[in-house]
């Protein structure tokens, strides 16, 4: 279920400057900062499992956990010790900075002098290595709370879904909130938002060395901030669940309970989660604090005229609404009509072409083949979107006769983006059969070679990497 609120439109006379940089600086910090995560890690447990130094610290270890009473580590590291996985034993081990502050002192007492030495050399780059993983750089921990630290983890993320979705809630209530209270109040709030939600997941999880991160926090106060402003004012929401899509107005505070709603339940029903839910409430408490302080003694802490100002559902709303209507109705040709008519005024895109296609494959008329082709080559597109083509694409017994096959180049190598690499591998061989283009599949081939290796499917990463070879070796080099 999706309800979210579409009263408010991006404007250039309330451009959201601080919103947009606030979206850059964590898209920038994702990509190129963090993007070297992943290696620091491996060199780290790799190096620290296969040294001779992990066996010499285990028995210290199990003895420190045991004198610590925290039988809940002590039983997955004896699990892990009876697995034989000594690179599990070595995460473990370098996560916890307790524990190394701990064999740091012991060492030189516990240890042969020749030992000790070589230790004291050869342990600490490992523990730096790993030290220096974003997470554990910049990421917020009970045991070390700072200021630099209550800021930075906001602009750190745990993958590309853990971003995303952060950044299209951000998005989709900070403009609004932004161009209602000014952009300079709107950067302080989000930032001692985001402070207030780490202090209050630090206060629930004292002792903890596990490394908070993410905007989620600070974006809970955006929503705070946001109902506060807008309260019992009718707002358009936009809804999607299950199959029924469409617009309705209320109250602003109709977020308010489904909110709540939806945060208690998967904080009650979800085991092992790593959601941080007390962060979210903290968050949302700080923002309100906020607001409500802010409303309280600032006359004009709020654009009133901007929050009154009625923008109403855009055209494309409203068309693509009443669309939904008629499908509710089974009135399915109708809706067919209205689709097409709202193309034509507002023009296409991945939604509008989604519904198009799920209507003519109802009918399997003339116009299936086009919708198709002309949903399948949509632009700009979110992974969210990509991934539901890949699975129209792998549904569609005739996907591969009814589009171009220049088109399934093309999107087979959007594909290879996705988890899932079986669209884009069965268009790889479709166009390596028929000899479409070699040069090109030849890249498509190399590129899929190395996902599957990445995904460590070993079987299809050699066959597509054999393809490659083949490519090349009939004379067909691809440009990289």
């Amino acid at each position: 279920m999706i309800i979210v609120p579409t009263e408010k439109r991006l404007e250039w006379r309330n451009t959201p400057f601080v919103l947009i940089l606030i979206l850059l600086v964590n898209l920038l910090v994702f990509f190129l900062y963090q993007s070297g995560d992943g290696a620091k890690g491996d060199e780290a447990v790799t190096g620290f499992a296969e040294s001779r130094y992990i066996d010499k610290e285990l028995p210290i270890y199990q003895r420190y956990l045991e004198l610590e009473g925290r039988d809940d580590d002590l039983a997955a590291l004896q699990q892990a010790n009876e697995a034989g996985d000594p690179y599990s034993i070595a995460q473990q081990m370098l996560m916890d900075h307790g524990y190394y502050h701990h064999i740091s002192s012991k060492a030189p007492f516990i240890f042969e002098p020749d030992l000790y030495q070589r230790w004291q050399a050869e342990r600490q780059p490992f523990q730096d290595t790993f030290d220096s993983i974003s997470s554990f750089a910049y990421g917020l921990r009970a045991t070390e709370v700072s200021f630099v630290t209550l800021i930075s983890h906001q602009f750190l993320h745990g993958g590309f879904d853990h971003i995303f979705g952060n950044m299209l809630f951000l998005l989709l209530f900070g403009f609004a909130v932004e161009a209602a209270i000014g952009h300079l109040r709107f950067l302080l709030f989000y930032l001692i938002g985001g402070a207030g939600a780490g202090l209050t997941q630090v206060l629930f999880s004292l002792g903890s060395d596990t490394p908070l991160i993410g905007a989620s926090g600070a974006i809970s106060a955006v929503m705070a901030m946001y109902l506060a402003i807008f309260r019992l004012k009718r707002i358009e929401f936009f809804y999607w669940v299950l199959f029924f899509v469409g617009y309705f107005r209320a109250p602003a505070l109709l977020i308010l309970p489904l909110y709540i709603g939806k945060e208690v339940y998967q904080y009650l029903s979800i085991e092992g989660s790593n959601v941080a839910y007390m962060a979210h409430a903290g968050g949302f408490v700080a923002g309100a604090l906020l607001i409500g302080l802010a409303m309280l003694f600032g006359r004009n802490a709020v654009d009133e005229a901007y929050v009154e100002q009625e923008q109403g559902p855009s055209q494309r709303n409203k068309g693509l609404a009443e669309v939904y209507r008629t499908i509710e109705a089974l009135r399915f040709d109708e809706a067919i009509k209205q689709l097409v008519a709202l193309v034509e005024r507002v023009g296409n895109d991945f939604e509008l072409a989604r519904v198009r296609y799920n209507l003519e494959k109802i009918k399997r008329g003339e116009q299936f083949v086009p919708s198709f082709c002309a949903l399948m080559t949509q632009k700009n597109l979110s992974a969210a979107q990509v991934g539901d083509l890949n699975q129209v694409w792998q549904e569609e017994a005739r996907a591969q006769d009814l589009l171009p096959e220049q088109d399934q180049l093309e999107l087979a190598f959007r594909f290879t983006t996705l988890e899932d690499l079986k669209g884009a591998a069965d268009i790889a061989d479709h166009l390596y059969v028929q000899g479409f283009k070699p040069s090109e599949v030849l890249l498509l081939s190399q590129r899929l070679a190395t996902r599957y290796a990445e995904l460590g499917d070993k079987n299809n990463a050699m066959k597509y990497q054999q393809y490659a070879q083949q490519l090349t070796k009939d004379g067909h080099n691809g440009v990289m």
